[in-house]
């Protein structure tokens, strides 16, 4: 039993730690492109470390473990001090399936600090494995604070994210603030929607805990969050970290004050402005604002977004402007499609929408093509069946 579950945490951190290499190698690549093998092998051999580094880092690459290998044990020989050498010797003699002598290398490189990420990712895989999540959580805090903009800090993290113990260990290491916070809380890039739902579970946990971060560290992943249609996942950030925030029902700005507002709320409108568009804001007679559209399109243009979060069931959006000229769409997991089959006119008595089941709901405002301006203000949304 014993032995089978040694061989579980080494094929683990084999699978783990040849890919994050594989990363690394992938995002060094720029640098290692000015140096040949073959100058390389010119080196003089009291300055041959860095070469037999470059040689093992190339053969990873190229994944010829026999030639990683002795490469890496020249480089280990030539300065043995150095954690990159014995780092690269654990990783070469994991691809040659040399497990004990991957770990004993691994060994010697933890020696010389935190800072090596190969030997911590290594060390974070055996714990995970092992299931002691606090020494886990020790090691990917390590990795994050030598590189807190580490593209894959999304997928060191995941297996802490889905267990309550790991979960538990990552919230006591991000209550303490590391610099890796800030980047990690700060935006959404290209996460999925599994990534996107599961830090801002973090996120909101980390609040629950007394570890508020504030509007303007948490804005950018609350907008990004909103433009993927995550309304619930974004409110319930804000909420949790901007002090005074309260939760938003329905319709947001449907006035479209926050729209001509220089510093808008994240929840609200966005304006999709494009070169055959002019969307302006003036003041009404009462000191509101209001929306003047014109487009010389010949075809509807998706002019404003709005992500909601509704239970399903019929609605019926109204608003005060130009009859004719607007119509609403919804987009579930996607931007709204371009409206069909509408029952009603928004601008005119309202239009009905029906809703279905969805965790990203998004609402679209198109403009059909005419000569004028069209105008619109003062929309609602209601529940009717």
């Amino acid at each position: 039993m014993r032995s089978r579950r040694l061989l579980a945490i080494r094929l683990a951190a084999t699978v783990g730690i040849l890919s994050f290499a594989a990363l690394a190698f992938a995002s060094g690549m720029d640098r290692l492109s000015s140096l040949s093998p073959g100058l390389a092998r010119l080196v003089p051999e009291p300055a041959r470390a860095q070469a037999e580094r470059t040689e093992a880092r190339l053969a990873l690459a190229m994944m010829k473990p026999e030639r990683a290998v002795a490469a890496a044990e020249a480089a280990v020989a030539a300065d043995p001090v150095v954690p990159d050498s014995t780092a690269l010797l654990g990783t070469a003699l994991l691809l040659a399936r040399q497990f004990d002598a991957a770990e004993q290398a691994f060994r010697v490189a933890a020696r010389f600090g935190w800072r090596e990420p190969m030997t911590q990712r290594y060390w974070f895989e055996a714990a995970i494995q092992a299931g002691d999540y606090e020494s886990a959580a020790d090691r990917a805090d390590a990795m994050l604070r030598a590189q807190p903009r580490m593209p894959e800090a999304e997928r060191l993290l995941a297996p802490l994210a889905s267990t309550s113990q790991g979960r538990a260990a990552l919230l006591a290491r991000m209550a303490r603030r590391p610099q890796w916070l800030s980047f990690y809380a700060g935006s959404v890039g290209d996460l999925s929607d599994e990534a996107i739902d599961r830090r801002s579970e973090l996120l909101i946990a980390l609040a629950e805990r007394g570890t508020q971060l504030g509007c303007a560290e948490t804005r950018s992943f609350v907008d990004g969050a909103l433009k993927r249609g995550a309304r619930e996942q974004a409110e319930g950030v804000w909420t949790a970290h901007c002090p005074g925030a309260e939760p938003i029902s329905g319709l947001a700005d449907g006035g479209f004050e926050q729209l001509a507002s220089p510093s808008p709320s994240p929840f609200g409108w966005t304006a999709r402005r494009s070169g055959d568009l002019s969307i302006r804001m003036p003041e009404n007679s009462e000191g509101g604002h209001f929306l003047r559209l014109r487009s010389t399109a010949s075809v509807s243009r998706l002019v404003l977004e709005q992500a909601l979060s509704l239970s399903p069931g019929r609605y019926r959006l109204t608003g005060m402007g130009t009859a004719g000229r607007f119509a609403a769409s919804l987009g579930c997991d996607r931007s709204p499609e371009v409206p069909s089959g509408v029952r009603g006119d928004l601008a005119a008595g309202g239009q009905e929408l029906r809703v279905q089941a969805c965790e990203r709901l998004m609402l679209g405002i198109w403009l059909r093509p005419g000569s004028s301006e069209a105008e619109l203000d003062d929309l609602k949304l209601e529940r009717i069946g």
